[in-house]
């Protein structure tokens, strides 16, 4: 496979590399943080809790209604269990 970008550093501007199905959890961080995470399925519901990278603990943010390829506007260190919807993370 060729890969144009392979001699180019990630930022956190640039697309990801990686990415993994996440299990929701209200009490561990993601490892690592994700650059963002993106809908895969609303197949359970459409309701998807994050916190971000620079919230503290209990500052939760809840987006209702996401469609699949919804992708959150900031870094994610955790998706909570109140989430309905299949996401997953983009790293790297």
């Amino acid at each position: 496979m060729s890969d144009p970008y392979a001699t180019e550093t990630p930022t956190s501007a640039s697309l990801g590399s990686k990415g993994a199905v996440i299990v929701p959890s209200d009490g561990t961080d993601l490892d690592p943080v994700a650059k963002t995470v993106t809908v895969l399925s609303i197949e359970n519901g459409a309701d998807l809790v994050i916190l971000p990278k620079g919230n503290d603990n209990g500052e939760w943010l809840t987006f209702s209604g996401v469609s699949v390829g919804f992708v959150t506007p900031f870094a994610v260190r955790r998706v909570g269990t109140g989430t309905t919807c299949i996401v997953a993370s983009v790293d790297g």
